[in-house]
């Protein structure tokens, strides 16, 4: 934005400036035409007073003279065209000259100077004719030399011009200072918004500067992050007091099951093993529920991540040993596929929930005969992939994947959490989690983390 809006003042204060300067450049331009055709035209008038009385000894002595003083040739004709007096070796056959003394022997006079720019011919030609406006007797044409001019006015438009460059230098860093003072707490707007649209996190408190509109408006986002802010703590507060108060209650009410007489607690009874079913959920819902908070916690919390380092090997080996049996039973094959010497920046608890919850909620939905592989490699830091060939999710369906109790298909068991978890927990981390479709159908989750140096 500070570059546009740098680019509109860089071409408003270029065109004001070159809108002043250029009737300035004309007008030297045209003082220093009009004082080099005064004095020559009188110096023409002169040589022609002196040829009309036909004292052309007196003219080729002021000719001379005038070549000498100006450096500028003189050419005499008489009314038939004949050359009476030539200084500088000027004659009718050069350039420019014939032309010019016939209309001036015609009563024609050539007495204009085109106005002199920095580029402008040095010799240019004027001439008057000589005898009354109704006898022409002949014409004086002068070579003037305008190189002095020229140069003058060369030297007045590089000064012009220079002034110019230094008053554009000085509008654009008025300029810039001028934008950055605008743009400044746009750009601190900015960062606060986009970081409590990703994060939900509010923390900062906005800096009172540019114009007084920008200034309300900081001081208005600033109320309204703190109140969202406050509204997600209450809400997280909320689950995880929710989660711990019903605790107590789902662990009496599994104390008095446990503690019914045998023959009210019939394994073979249906209503007894929906009862016990219901009961298993609803623990693992609240179990899940507190993870989730403490996860999300460390995450808008911005705690300081763990020095530790694990070996990725290692970790992945074991929770693929660990998740071997719970595959076999759904008949799910599971393969390992790891660089060696991969380090992970991340403690070796939390990556090994990571990847037990992956596989967890792999082996639960890729369905029998299907292959979840668990790969490990080094791209740009360390990349987890774990991979089922199962039915996968639908593209449209992959950004609600990590919502909380989202689930693709009611009718299979889960609470709804374990991505949610994941994605969390790969970012208390410092990593990130990311779910594509499997090529040809399946679904691959994707964990970056930082390697260690």
């Amino acid at each position: 934005m500070r570059a546009r809006l740098m680019s509109v003042l860089a071409i408003v204060s270029f065109g004001l400036l070159a809108a002043l300067v250029m009737p300035f450049l004309f007008a030297v331009s045209d003082a220093q035409t009009q004082r080099l055709q005064l004095t020559r035209s009188a110096a023409l008038d002169r040589f022609a007073g002196l040829a009309n009385r036909s004292d052309y000894s007196s003219v080729r002595i002021e000719a001379e003279r005038h070549q000498e003083l100006y450096g500028e040739s003189v050419l005499v004709i008489d009314a038939s065209g004949n050359v009476i007096v030539s200084t500088g070796g000027l004659t009718k056959s050069s350039a420019g000259v014939g032309a010019v003394a016939d209309l001036a022997a015609r009563d024609l006079p050539q007495l204009t100077i085109d106005a002199l720019r920095p580029w402008s011919s040095s010799r240019p030609l004027i001439a008057t004719p000589v005898g009354s406006p109704h006898e022409p007797e002949g014409a004086v044409v002068l070579a003037v030399d305008a190189s002095r001019a020229v140069s003058e006015v060369r030297r007045l438009w590089l000064l012009i011009c220079a002034a110019a460059v230094a008053a554009a230098l000085l509008l654009l860093f008025m300029a810039s200072r001028a934008a950055r003072w605008v743009i400044r707490p746009v750009k601190q707007l900015e960062d606060a918004v986009v970081e409590l649209g990703r994060s939900a996190t509010w923390n900062q408190s906005l800096e009172a500067s540019g114009p007084p509109e920008l200034r309300r408006l900081a001081q208005a986002v600033e109320v309204m992050g703190a109140t969202v802010q406050r509204s997600i703590d209450v809400q997280r507060q909320m689950v995880a007091d929710s989660s711990h108060q019903l605790r107590n209650p789902l662990a009496s009410i599994r104390l008095r099951i446990d503690g019914l007489a045998p023959e009210l607690r019939d394994p073979a009874s249906p209503a007894f093993l929906h009862l016990q079913d219901d009961l298993e959920r609803l623990e693992d819902v609240l179990s899940d529920l507190l993870k989730l908070a403490a996860l999300e916690s460390r995450v808008t919390d911005r705690l300081p991540l763990s020095p530790e380092e694990c070996l990725v090997g290692a970790v992945l080996t074991e929770e693929l040993e660990i998740w071997r049996p719970a595959a076999a039973s759904a008949g799910v094959t599971l393969t390992l596929q790891t660089e060696d010497n991969l380090i992970a920046a991340a403690p070796e608890h939390d990556l090994r929930q990571l990847v037990g919850g992956l596989l967890d909620n792999a082996i639960k939905y890729a369905g029998p005969s299907a292959t979840v592989a668990l790969t490990a490699t080094r791209v740009a830091g360390l990349e987890i992939q774990v991979s089922d060939n199962g039915p996968g999710l639908p593209p449209e369906h992959l950004p609600l994947a990590t919502q909380r109790f989202w689930r693709g298909n009611v009718s299979t068991l889960g609470t709804g959490l374990g991505l949610a978890i994941a994605e969390q927990t790969a970012l208390a981390i410092g990593g990130h989690l990311t779910l594509t479709t499997t090529v040809p159908h399946g679904l691959t989750a994707t964990i970056q983390l930082p390697e260690a140096p």
